[in-house]
């Protein structure tokens, strides 16, 4: 796993000629990054688009959204719905970086979406370059794959491709039908009805006492309407009583609750053992027959291990003693040393020997 200044490179998720975009975490709060290794130009900043926490000379840092995944994971499986949904909102970021005067054509790769939210990364890096309908039109036989002729937007995107209509051409589409209405459930035997009963208004047209039409009368207040919820006295099912305990039974019990609290007091109050407060990471090499030897160089305060000293080698693993980010030196023979953030506790450390 690759570092870069307080930031950990955890996967690459695609290359863009001379661009490197990974999934990166932030070693200090904990949280998903996305980081543009080699990204040049002005980050554009705005609704759908990912936000830029630091620009660093030789990459961008963004934030990703908690709960977030890449559009890459539906390439070929999307559900064609939701993909219209998607390709409407891609449409309306492309137009309004291209009324701001960036004709932009960004791969899937640079999409994250949730539910039927979606954002765009590296808005404003000159590598994106292009036609935007180009790269709409390529989106969408990528999420459709086989389905792609059947797609209702195929022919506005086709229209877009030969330049016959704009990006807000696919807003115009018309919706998918509503579902039609459910028929009735037919009345079952012995099933409970809530009966609403209005309350009748006085008005006009109403009839007297004799029969007649009476005139116009003043309107009464509007009453809410009634509903009557019947349930029958008696449930369907017969009512078990459950037996008194016996003092026999209620004395045990007692005896066995008193234990049980005497026997937590104890754990509570009896002095720590020595093992505790340690935490053991471990440590591979990949491929495993290569070792690598690695020195602390810095530990959180708190931590008596000493510095500047081998740690161990890999593959294996150390107890430390303190949680927290240990600066570490990996050192393989017949290659740079490498400088790298460890933070503790966390899972296995894998050393990548390439």
């Amino acid at each position: 796993m690759e570092v870069l200044g307080a930031y950990w490179l955890r996967r690459i998720l695609a290359r863009i000629g001379a661009i490197t975009v990974y999934e990166g975490q932030d070693t200090r709060t904990g949280m998903p990054v996305m980081v543009i290794q080699g990204a040049q130009g002005k980050p554009v900043e705005g609704e759908g688009f990912l936000p830029v926490l630091q620009v660093l000379p030789e990459a961008w840092v963004l934030e990703w959204p908690l709960g977030a995944v890449p559009l890459a994971q539906y390439l070929g499986v999307a559900d064609p719905e939701r993909a219209a949904h998607w390709l409407k909102e891609v449409a309306a970021l492309l137009r309004t970086l291209k009324e701001r005067g960036l004709a932009l054509a960004p791969p899937p790769e640079l999409f994250l979406v949730k539910g039927k939210r979606i954002w765009l990364a590296g808005a404003g890096m000159e590598a994106l370059a292009g036609e935007p309908e180009g790269a709409l039109v390529a989106l969408a036989r990528a999420l459709l794959g086989e389905r792609y002729p059947e797609f209702p937007l195929r022919e506005t995107l086709e229209r877009l491709e030969r330049k016959e209509a704009g990006l807000e051409a696919l807003w115009e589409e018309a919706g998918p039908t509503p579902p039609p209405a459910p028929p009735p459930e037919p009345d079952i035997p012995g099933r409970k009805r809530l009966p609403v009963e209005p309350q009748g208004e006085e008005g006009e047209g109403a009839l007297g006492a004799n029969g007649t039409e009476e005139g116009p009368q003043e309107p009464s207040p509007s009453r809410p309407k009634v509903i009557r919820i019947e349930e029958p006295d008696l449930p369907s099912f017969p009512v078990v009583e459950p037996k008194p305990a016996s003092p026999s039974r209620r004395g045990i019990l007692l005896l066995v609750l008193g234990a049980l609290g005497l026997l937590g007091g104890v754990l509570l109050l009896r002095p720590r053992g020595s093992g505790e407060g340690v935490y053991v990471m471990e440590f591979r090499t990949d491929p495993p027959t290569e070792k690598a030897e690695v020195f602390l160089l810095e530990a959180p305060p708190g931590s008596r291990l000493p510095t500047g000293q081998l740690l161990l080698t890999a593959p294996g693993r150390v107890e430390f003693d303190q949680k927290g980010v240990y600066r570490l030196r990996i050192r393989v023979p017949g290659r740079d040393p490498v400088d790298y953030l460890l933070e503790v506790p966390g899972p296995p450390l894998t050393i990548k020997v390439r």
